[in-house]
């Protein structure tokens, strides 16, 4: 097992990589994002699990042959054992090979180990694995219907209804809590409110409130979102965080351009968020967009920073209005609180952006950003640091 490679002056040889396991997931089963920007603290890449839980990651033979003989270990089969391949028995032929663990009832780091030639062979590749015990956090959902209460006959309808069912919600709020379990983070919905009724818009820039429509600002304006801050307190559930599901939300813009397309908006300082019926029908979508603002409740990306602004993984080193300024890394895409739900856009894809990165397959299927909630806390970033930030803050919550 021979590796050859010309290398001018340093560089760090990587025989073996960890990364995500693509593809779906078998019920019971874990497959996060991995922490591998750079190994500061750590030697090697980290990732977060519960207590318990059976998590499913990648191998993959990187500088090697495809049969090089490999074997993966458990610093402390006390605190976690490897389930597959089978104890003793080498990692299966291939470039990427999945494997899959359980974590014990203690929290606390533990490694996976990979080595070479033999089950004590030297240690070509560490998994540092993060375990810790769940966080539960209750929340409210909200089938909100948007209507001009002073109008004549106007009241609560289909047209201006959501159109999520409850059966729609728990589906949702189920891929929702995948996404935030490599925190050790699960969101838990005691309250369902289907008499949820904004009836009190205002006209923001010039432009009039409709029916099932939040009218809000172009964000970055200026102007206050005085139609949200009337949402999020309407109906509210107190001592939970409010969910409130919308038919639409639209941006006033009156200026030259396309009108932005908002999504979704969270606080953590109302303890809420609202998130529209967009992408109904495409779940991962979906989830991600309420994962993402559910990150703002829970200040991700936002604590190193002093404008308000700063919520975002591109927000580096400051927010501003122009995307071309931002940042459009491989990493920063792959994070879930990138500040877009998509790739696809011409000024997101070039090389105009500050530190750029010229595609839209970051590891989730083209144009797709990804759900990884980071670890480590680079001096560099002051965006990262997640995990710790988002189980601080739940701390807080009522």
């Amino acid at each position: 097992m021979t590796v050859r490679r010309e290398v001018f002056r340093v560089e760090r040889i990587m025989p073996v990589r960890f990364t995500r396991s693509p593809g779906a997931v078998p019920a019971g089963q874990y497959a996060p994002d991995i922490d591998d920007r750079g190994y500061t603290r750590y030697h090697g890449p980290v990732v977060g699990v519960c207590r318990g839980d059976t998590t499913r990651v990648r191998v993959e033979r990187e500088l090697l042959d495809n049969n090089a003989p490999l074997y993966v270990t458990s610093e402390d089969t006390s605190k976690l054992t490897i389930t597959s391949p089978v104890a003793g028995q080498p990692l299966a032929n291939g470039q990427h090979v999945d494997i899959t663990f359980r974590a014990g009832n203690t929290d606390g780091n533990v490694k996976v180990q990979v080595r070479a030639q033999a089950i004590d062979g030297p240690i070509v590749a560490e998994l540092t694995v993060h375990v810790s015990q769940v966080m539960v956090i209750e929340c409210a959902t909200h089938r909100t219907a948007i209507y001009d209460g002073s109008a004549v006959g106007a009241a609560r309808s289909a047209a201006n209804t959501t159109r999520r069912n409850w059966a729609n919600i728990r589906t949702l709020m189920t891929q929702v809590n995948r996404i935030w379990r490599p925190v050790g983070i699960s969101f838990d919905v005691d309250t369902q409110r289907d008499n949820t009724n904004l009836t009190n818009q205002v006209a923001r820039n010039g432009v009039n409130p409709t029916d099932g429509i939040l009218l809000c600002p172009v964000y970055g304006s200026g102007t206050p979102n005085e139609n949200f801050n009337r949402l999020m307190n309407t109906n509210r559930v107190n001592d939970r965080i409010n969910i409130y599901f919308v038919r639409g939300i639209q941006a006033a813009h009156t200026g030259a351009g396309p009108a932005p397309n908002y999504v979704g908006f969270g606080s953590h300082h109302h303890r809420g968020l609202v998130v529209s019926d967009t992408f109904i029908g495409d779940i991962e979508t979906d989830a991600h967009t309420l994962s993402h603002e559910l990150g703002h409740i829970l200040r991700l990306a936002a604590m190193g920073h002093t404008d308000p602004h700063d919520a975002h993984s591109d927000d580096d080193p400051q927010w501003n209005s122009t995307v071309a300024r931002r940042r459009h890394d491989l990493w920063s895409r792959r994070r879930l609180m990138y500040y877009s739900v998509d790739l696809a856009a011409a000024q997101r894809t070039g090389a105009g952006g500050r530190y750029a990165f010229d595609g839209t397959d970051v590891g989730y299927g083209a144009g797709r950003t990804g759900h990884m909630i980071t670890i480590f806390s680079l001096n560099q970033d002051p965006t990262d640091n997640e995990y710790t930030d988002a189980r601080n803050t739940a701390r807080t919550l009522p």
